[in-house]
């Protein structure tokens, strides 16, 4: 199978990237901001899973022209299985270099335009997957559609939490159109999982966050076994539009539920997009 993984360089997806890539048969991409990094991680899974078909794609998630870019380079590779993890905190509000606020950059329109290009672009196979990475964090808030980028009282925790509602607002409403194709489209909270998670702030979120790891937080290879299971158990092979917690189908929040939400969310980040010189159609 081909496999294109966003965020895989560390934490959750290279977990998933070792275990897919003991099936030898596998071809993995590995997608990332930082091209040392990225370098090192295929060399370590090389030597770790005897696997040569792993390779790794700079790019960063956040910038719109890059995605494109990425979307291009993919042009020409079938893909089976596309896994939507790359995401961060941002505990100060930063700006994209597209001057969108980060957080929705990088944790949603990083899903929205690549999935939607290699879609464009037909390269997802018909019968493939797209597994997105939401959280149990998108529970407790609502969406503001009139202020998507937060540019008033920005919440760097509350920003994240509605990029993960978001996430599952976008597979809810991909799954209905990728029907047709039988391209199933699912979602799922990996737990609270001890990674890299929010290290990239200042020292005292930084701490904060690495205290509530040491004592709550689930191993990376229990956090990463939803993931796997979604991209290859046949029991999944024709469920779609559904948010999973351990391996099972749960209901999310009740705004996650609402197909209106759903349905305003993907018109307002097609306007987004298209006002910064992209169009997906």
């Amino acid at each position: 199978m081909n496999i294109v993984l966003t965020g895989g360089t560390s934490g959750l997806g290279y977990r998933t990237a070792k275990v897919l890539g003991q099936e030898i048969e596998n071809k993995i991409i590995l997608i990332g901001s930082n091209k040392q990094k990225g370098e090192f991680s295929v060399e370590n899974l090389i030597k770790q899973t005897s696997n040569k078909n792993i390779s790794f794609l700079q790019c960063d998630l956040s910038s719109i022209s890059e995605i494109k870019s990425l979307a291009e380079k993919l042009k020409n590779t079938k893909i089976d299985i596309l896994i939507n993890n790359a995401g961060a905190l941002f505990f100060s509000r930063k700006e994209s270099v597209d001057k969108i606020e980060k957080t929705f950059a990088l944790n949603h329109l990083s899903y929205f335009i690549l999935t939607n290009l290699l879609l464009k672009y037909k390269v997802i196979k018909n019968g493939g997957r797209v597994v997105n990475v939401a959280s149990g964090a998108h529970k407790g808030v609502k969406i503001d559609f009139n202020n998507l980028e937060t540019k008033k009282n920005y919440n760097g925790w509350i920003s994240y939490k509605k990029s993960k509602l978001c996430n599952i607002l976008f597979t809810k409403s991909l799954s209905e159109l990728t029907k047709k194709n039988k391209i199933t489209v699912n979602c799922l909270h990996p737990g609270f999982v001890k990674t890299q998670f929010g290290k990239n702030n200042n020292s005292l979120a930084s701490l904060a966050i690495k205290f509530l790891m040491s004592f709550f937080a689930i191993s990376v290879e229990e956090g990463a076994e939803t993931i796997i299971f979604l991209a290859t158990d046949n029991s999944v092979k024709n469920i779609t539009g559904k948010y999973f917690y351990q391996c099972k189908i749960k209901a999310p929040s009740i705004f996650a539920q609402n197909q209106k939400n759903a349905d305003l969310l993907w018109k307002k980040s097609m306007s987004i997009i298209k006002n910064k010189g992209l169009t997906l159609t």
